[in-house]
């Protein structure tokens, strides 16, 4: 073997045993995003909403990462910091909401009125023409326009992607197309005006209420991402089996509609909460929302905590989803302070269960009746509780014979049975004590898992012993062991194998 050769073959030994050895893990950024409703600033007043309106939706971009963000308040952008649309902020965690941001279209969900009607999103790099848009759901292709296809699903809903390359579409109206299917590249095309390369996506569903109008985006977004690169998405709160308590200050409390409307006061459960007028309008003005996720789900009762210091409204409006199905509940708020019930129901445990309270009760402006939003508290509702408690009486009674039998025909036996030899403790330890063999493992000399006596166990040390595992996001699919004399002596005779000609013309 020639010298060229010996020296391969011992950086490869070393290799292979320093790999089975070390696990150097890659670093991944972690996903971080900005809560619904922050805007960049100076960009406009967004909208606090942290509804799942497409909720199982696939990601519109194939592939991540991608990056939501202002195109227009960014960097290249004409209101931003300055810099060039490849600045590596624009291809950064965290995310930012831009539904609502400063524009003149018409946004009934928004504050002032009117805004942007979706999300700004990058893919993963500043290329023109490299990255795919994709069906967010299954659907219809109804519309194609210069820089624009429109997605329509079974339920109405429309989305809609703006800027990709015409050239690269591949669909045609008319088209039926399955969730991911490819609806074309991510470009800058914008039908001559310049802007930067992004994927601008909007969904417009109808809304109770409301009519039929552009949602927000970001949490059906953030919720699909997470789904893309294997993140799950996390609830604001969870409800845990016995009930709880969603005060207006916890995170699964929203205002929403006209934020203006609503007055803040340091009084109510947990000294703060919400109250606005009541009007007579058709659709709601100020409204607010507590989202409900639950650990069981089942029958709740569901009570509001009133402040009668602040509520003066006869028919305070509320309205709650449980099970995919929307009932609308009339509470007079005048009427105490306190716990108030609204009623009991059924809950199924998905991620779009809530329950809202709405300014536009019937009640004239004119009349300056307030209603207010506060605590809400959920209570497991328990059934025939009467006839359980019954029946584990009578079992305990049943129970207490039993044994009370057991223990007579065990002193019977005892009294005609004569004492046994002492076996050898070494051939036989106290029932149930783990007596090591050689191989490492246990031998169980009581009863072991298959009911014989010393039945020998796979496991090489109690399963209370076991070492804590520590799992950490990494590229590397090894798994890190200790080193043993085996992988030492590979090390050596690499490198014995990489120098034996120069050691020999030494000696």
């Amino acid at each position: 073997m020639n010298t060229r050769m010996t020296r391969l073959l011992g950086v490869a030994l070393m290799t292979m045993a320093a790999s089975i050895l070390i696990c150097v893990p890659t670093a991944i950024a972690d996903f971080t995003y900005q809560p619904p409703g922050e805007l960049v600033s100076g960009s406009g007043t967004g909208r606090v909403d942290s509804t799942v309106y497409v909720p199982g939706m696939r990601f519109p971009i194939e592939d991540s990462p991608a990056f939501a963000n202002s195109q227009v308040w960014g960097h290249g952008g004409m209101n931003g910091p300055g810099g060039g649309q490849c600045h590596d902020d624009n291809y950064s965690y965290p995310w930012w909401d831009n539904y609502c941001e400063t524009r003149q279209w018409d946004m009934p969900l928004c504050p002032s009125g009117d805004g942007h009607q979706g999300q700004d999103i990058r893919p993963a790099t500043c290329t023109d023409k490299q990255h795919w848009a994709v069906a967010a759901e299954a659907g219809s292709i109804t519309h194609i326009g210069s820089y624009s296809v429109n997605l329509v699903t079974a339920d109405g809903t429309r989305h809609r992607y703006l800027h990709m390359d015409p050239a690269s579409v591949p669909v045609n109206v008319g088209d039926d197309v399955n969730r991911g299917d490819r609806l074309g590249l991510v470009s800058n095309a914008f039908g001559g005006t310049p802007t930067t390369i992004h994927l601008h996506y909007d969904i417009r569903q109808a809304v109770s209420g409301v009519g039929e109008v552009y949602v927000p985006t970001y949490m059906s977004l953030v919720t699909s991402y997470q789904d893309l690169i294997g993140e799950p998405a996390q609830p604001c709160g969870s409800i845990g089996s016995g009930g709880d308590i969603i005060d207006n200050q916890d995170d699964c409390f929203h205002l929403l509609g006209n934020l203006g409307t609503w007055r803040t006061e340091e009084a109510g459960y947990a000294g703060s909460l919400h109250w606005t007028y009541a009007y007579d309008g058709d659709q709601p003005d100020g409204y607010a929302r507590w989202r409900l996720h639950f650990d069981e789900p089942g029958e709740y009762e569901v009570e509001a905590h009133i402040e009668g210091d602040y509520a003066d409204s006869k028919q305070a409006r509320y309205v709650v989803r449980a099970g995919g199905s929307d009932l609308e509940v009339q509470l007079d708020q005048s009427a105490g302070s306190g716990w108030r019930k609204l009623g009991e129901f059924e809950f199924v445990g998905d991620d779009d269960e809530w329950v809202e309270i709405y300014d536009n009760t019937g009640e004239p402006l004119s009349e300056q009746l307030r209603f207010v939003a506060d605590a809400l508290r959920l209570t497991a509702v328990e059934e025939e509780v009467e006839e359980e408690e019954e029946q584990e009486e009578e079992e305990v009674e049943e129970e207490e014979g039993q044994e009370e039998e057991e223990v007579e025909e065990q002193d019977e036996q005892e009294e005609g049975v004569e004492e046994e030899e002492v076996e050898d403790p070494i051939e036989s330890d106290d029932v149930g004590e783990f007596v090591p063999d050689t191989g490492g493992a246990y031998v169980d000399a009581g009863l072991g898992p298959g009911g014989e006596v010393g039945e020998e166990s796979t496991e090489s040390f109690p399963q209370s012993a076991q070492p804590t595992v520590v799992h950490s996001r990494s590229t590397c699919s090894q798994t890190p062991i200790s080193p043993s004399p085996f992988y030492l002596l590979a090390i050596l005779a690499g490198i014995w194998v990489a120098n034996r000609r120069r050691w020999r013309g030494r000696g």
